[in-house]
């Protein structure tokens, strides 16, 4: 009994690293890191920014940074203001910002400011300036959203001619991302943030991820079998 006991051990342990793959795949798809996007698009004759998703933030300089207006896209400095901007509010303070990385513009010049109605946390990109800032009540990792509107115009007139991804910035000494999308589906179908501002994969990354759990639980099946049937009473 020893020896064929012996042998289904050193068998068993040959499909160890093949079930550490599908787990090791399934811990990736879990270790999402946060994003927050903006999403600009065109809604009864109007362009909206709805900004979501959540960042986990640390090292804050300033504070210096603020708008000047309630909502603003300058699609030639890659920056776009939401929320209640903190220079219109009486004796408010500017903010603290971040250094990020990515693209310098969107597309040519373009400016829509102020927005005719804002709402949320106050937030500024501008990649022309490599700085991002939010509200300084902002509280790390937590969700939020906030908006501005531009009533009576379209993403053509903002020069905007092409939807999905336009670019990606990632706060500098984190893994964060900043996105910003063109159209009605954020992103294309790229990864988006949840309500809770993780990542969460597109389709088929989670086709994926399911195969090969499947395959892995048919494998600990057959591994689990009994190769010797046991004696019957």
């Amino acid at each position: 009994m020893k020896q064929p006991l012996h042998a289904l051990a050193q068998r068993c342990k040959r499909f160890l690293p093949l079930l550490a793959a599908p787990a090791a795949l399934l811990l990736i798809q879990g270790e999402a890191k946060a994003i927050l996007t903006y999403n600009i698009f065109e809604s009864a004759g109007n362009v909206v920014v709805q900004t979501s998703g959540s960042l986990i933030l640390a090292n804050p300089q300033g504070p210096k940074y603020y708008c000047g207006f309630n909502g603003a896209i300058d699609a030639g400095r890659a920056a776009i203001c939401t929320g209640a901007d903190p220079s219109t509010k009486a004796g408010s303070a500017q903010n603290f910002y971040y250094y990020i990385t990515g693209p310098s513009f969107f597309v040519g010049p373009s400016l829509a400011a102020p927005a005719d109605s804002v709402s949320g946390l106050f937030t500024i990109l501008w990649g022309g300036s490599k700085i991002f800032s939010i509200d300084n009540s902002y509280a790390s990792g937590t969700p939020f959203v906030s908006s501005a509107t531009f009533n009576g115009t379209t993403l053509a007139a903002l020069g905007f001619t092409t939807t999905g991804l336009i670019g990606t910035w990632t706060i500098d000494g984190t893994s964060e991302s900043i996105n910003v999308c063109i159209g009605a589906d954020p992103c294309g179908g790229a990864s988006v943030p949840d309500p809770l501002g993780a990542s969460v994969p597109g389709p088929l990354p989670l086709i994926g991820a399911g195969a090969a759990f499947g395959w892995s639980r048919r494998l600990r099946k057959r591994i689990a079998a009994p190769l010797i049937t046991p004696p019957q009473a």
